[in-house]
């Protein structure tokens, strides 16, 4: 998505309107200019909300809306695949941009994101798995569990966006693991898969940068296999993701977990917990790691009943 999972929420009345602006913003400043960026998205947000009210006004109507859709594809809830972007979207499936995308991966591991070993160790750890990954993103989590898998297990990786998506395609191209890996443009809320499909489920930065937290849990639950694995990487405190829009009208930290509860977004550990025991996932260890990136990360692993 082109817009932050809050966005979505305060802007869900308008979601056309700032998907456009965002695209244009983007393609404008990114990743040259990244101040006039925020300058820009922070007067588009003030403009439309103006006060603390109506921010807390907003979300409490959001709150009280049962199906909210996050993009003008309703029926498939999915990330609209611009013309314009289509070759370099296609392009992510090389094993060219697999290689860039390995290379971001052991950088990133040798420096802030040593969690990686964990993750991929909790996910890869037995063989003969099918392992569901939900947000492949840049696919730093994606490349991780890909150099563990073990030889008979397989993967399939989903992004909202194709063009995320397609860098599972490409890690595995330069993996040589094409035959067992796949990326695929598919959303959280309605996966289309059978239940009982998967041994693994598990997402890097996928849960909490996600809207409708529960729906994505429930959804994980649904396709698990009796005692299968949901295995999360998330930020310990959801305010370190929302500061800059919370501080932007006078949102205190205080304030903000209530706020992404009622939204329906990701609002900590405990809340998190609480819709895993709702839809038969219990905990089964959570691992801290140390605040040296702006934010703490959590290792979650929960076990389906």
């Amino acid at each position: 998505m082109v817009i932050n999972e809050l966005v979505a929420v305060l802007f869900w009345q308008n979601m056309d309107e700032c998907v456009r602006f965002y695209k244009k913003l983007m393609k404008d400043y990114l990743p040259d200019n990244e101040d006039e960026y925020y300058r820009q998205s922070d007067a588009f947000k003030f403009d439309y909300i103006k006060t603390k009210e109506n921010f807390i006004n907003i979300i409490n109507e959001y709150g009280t809306i049962e199906k909210p859709l996050f993009q003008s594809q309703a029926a498939q809830y999915c990330a609209m695949v611009v013309r314009a972007d289509m070759r370099d979207s296609i392009k992510n499936g090389s094993s060219e941009i697999g290689k860039r995308r390995h290379d971001q991966y052991e950088k990133a591991i040798n420096s802030w994101a040593y969690h990686l070993s964990d993750y991929a160790n909790a996910v890869n750890n037995v063989d003969d798995l099918n392992v569901l990954e939900l947000a492949t993103g840049a696919g730093l989590g994606t490349c991780a569990i890909m150099k563990t898998l073990q030889p008979n297990s397989r993967m399939i990786s989903i992004d909202i966006d194709f063009s995320a998506a397609k860098n599972a395609d490409g890690l595995a191209q330069f993996l040589n693991l094409s035959d067992r890996v796949s990326g695929m443009n598919a959303n959280f809320w309605h996966l289309p898969f059978e239940e009982s499909s998967f041994d693994i489920v598990c997402t890097h930065y996928g849960l909490d940068e996600a809207g409708e937290i529960e729906a994505v849990v429930k959804e994980a639950s649904r396709v698990l296999k009796p005692d299968g694995r949901f295995v999360i990487i998330a930020r310990k405190n959801p305010y370190d993701r929302h500061k800059r829009n919370m501080r932007l009208f006078n949102i205190t930290e205080s304030e903000c977990n209530p706020l992404l509860k009622k939204a329906r977004l990701y609002s900590g550990f405990d809340d998190l917990v609480e819709t895993a025991i709702k839809h038969n996932l219990i905990i089964m260890e959570h691992k801290l790691y140390d605040r040296d990136i702006g934010h703490h990360r959590i290792l979650f692993a929960f076990r389906k009943n």
